[in-house]
């Protein structure tokens, strides 16, 4: 079951994207990152994607994080995807608790929660 969590930040997209790569569970997750600016430097957008295996639903769940200020703040969007089991894809909260284990080392930086499941 996909669950959708989006953030504004006090912090720039590339300085998140380090402090969660710098921490070492997380670190054993990250199956992906990519960093971008713009000519003027001002624009930054962060892509990280993180894999972990469930044991309760018996099968692994993604997460995609996306930082960027494209808009002037920094947004933070996380995307949790196949963490479900069976033909009703029930999730049994792994989704959300994958969304936490992000959130949780940038609480002190999040200004508002714009969307959370």
């Amino acid at each position: 079951m996909k669950k959708y969590s989006e953030f504004k930040l006090k912090i720039t997209p590339f300085d998140a994207a380090v402090l969660l790569t710098e921490i070492e569970e997380l670190k054993d997750l990250l199956v992906f990152q990519d960093y971008k600016l713009t000519e003027g430097q001002d624009k930054q957008i962060s892509i990280l994607i993180f894999e972990k295996f469930y044991f309760r639903t018996t099968s692994f769940a993604s997460l995609t994080v996306v930082f960027d200020n494209f808009e002037g703040e920094t947004v933070m969007k996380c995307i949790s995807a196949g963490n479900g089991d069976g033909l009703f894809n029930f999730g049994l909260g792994s989704g959300k608790n994958f969304i936490k284990s992000i959130r949780s080392p940038l609480e002190d930086y999040i200004v508002e929660v714009v969307h959370e499941d």
